[in-house]
């Protein structure tokens, strides 16, 4: 044993001048008492019993329901009424066609917006590339300017044919819609079935002229006119046929272009791509304006004309007033001298 205040080591118990067993026991050296126990510091759930952890089960998916649940994040909804033994709830009614197709339109203008910006941009890129080729003739050009040509090249080639093939699908999507609907207001049959016109307007050739003659149906029926009378096409509509068609020609010419082995060829391919991507931009956005103005034939859409305004009020003397005038008194005037207008 060493006593803790001086750290000099103790005799050992039998050893001549020890205190006898069970006695006190004090250092030799500084007179200090040696405690016979000996503290030993244990956390506090040391000696208590541990519970068999349980292992987690992994996440299975989200909660599934035979039926539709009865309860509700917003509580301050009423229940839904009980009538003797509880039903299910009513199905959602399906939504309305002009319903779809006005959100197919909503969502097609903004894809198509993205897709003319980033058709415009590649045009931009395209023609900085070009300039590049052109300086690089008469002298040599710094690693910086055309490795981020080439970056803003790859990049918006990437980006451009998915937002122009999602627009192309949903306009077809679009496009069938509305010659569904059309043909209810008409009371006609489309002159072609709907994996026709899906199919020719993939197919190259026929999807030069395929688009456009559908749209020409479509509006056509949605404008009312006699059904016996050979449809044309209003001048939007001429438009975008004949952006749509230049812009598919100018695709291919620069895809072909592109396969020559030459400087010249490559420039040349350059040159297609800006001029075709100037194209696909002008196809979005004529897109855009010719599903606006058909949709709003098809599904027109009530809004509110204004609100009421008082401009000015009068006496407050009353006057009698005749039930013929109620509407007048509806529209804003009255018997009590009151003015109001629409303000639109």
């Amino acid at each position: 044993m060493t006593c803790p205040r001086c750290g000099r080591p103790q005799p050992p118990p039998d050893s001549p001048g020890a205190p006898r067993a069970g006695a006190t026991r004090y250092c030799v050296h500084c007179g200090r008492v040696l405690a016979g126990v000996r503290w030993v510091a244990l956390p506090p759930d040391a000696l208590r019993p541990r519970e068999p952890r349980v292992p987690r089960r992994p996440y299975a998916g989200p909660p599934r329901y035979p039926a539709v649940p009865r309860w509700s994040l917003r509580t301050w909804m009423p229940a839904p009424e009980r009538s003797g033994d509880e039903g299910p709830l009513p199905a959602t009614p399906p939504r309305e066609p002009e319903a779809v197709l006005r959100g197919t339109a909503g969502l097609l203008g903004n894809l198509a917006m993205t897709t003319a910006v980033l058709a415009g941009i590649a045009a931009l890129a395209e023609l900085w590339r070009y300039g590049l080729l052109v300086a690089s003739r008469s002298e040599a050009l710094s690693s910086a300017p055309l490795a981020f040509s080439d970056a803003l090249v790859t990049l918006v080639g990437l980006l451009t044919p998915v937002a122009a093939v999602a627009t192309g699908a949903l306009f077809l999507r679009w496009l069938l819609l509305a010659r569904g609907i059309a043909a209810t207001i008409s009371g006609t049959r489309p002159a072609r079935r709907d994996w026709t016109v899906v199919l020719g307007s993939l197919l190259p050739g026929p999807n030069l002229t395929i688009p456009g003659a559908a749209l020409t149906e479509v509006e056509h029926a949605a404008s009312g006119r006699p059904t016996a009378e050979r449809p044309r096409p209003s001048r939007p509509v001429r438009q975008w046929w004949l952006a749509w068609a230049a812009s598919v020609v100018l695709g291919v010419l620069a895809v072909l272009r592109g396969l020559g082995d030459s400087t010249q060829a490559l420039a040349d391919s350059v040159l297609l791509h800006a001029v075709a991507d100037v194209a696909a931009a002008v196809v979005a956005l004529v897109t855009i304006r010719v599903v606006t103005d058909l949709t709003e034939l098809l599904a027109p859409e009530l809004r509110p004309a204004g609100r009421e305004a008082v401009l000015a009020v009068g006496t407050a003397a009353r006057t009698e007033v005749s039930a013929g005038a109620d509407d007048r008194v509806a529209a804003g005037g009255g018997g009590s001298g009151g003015v109001g207008t629409e303000v639109g």
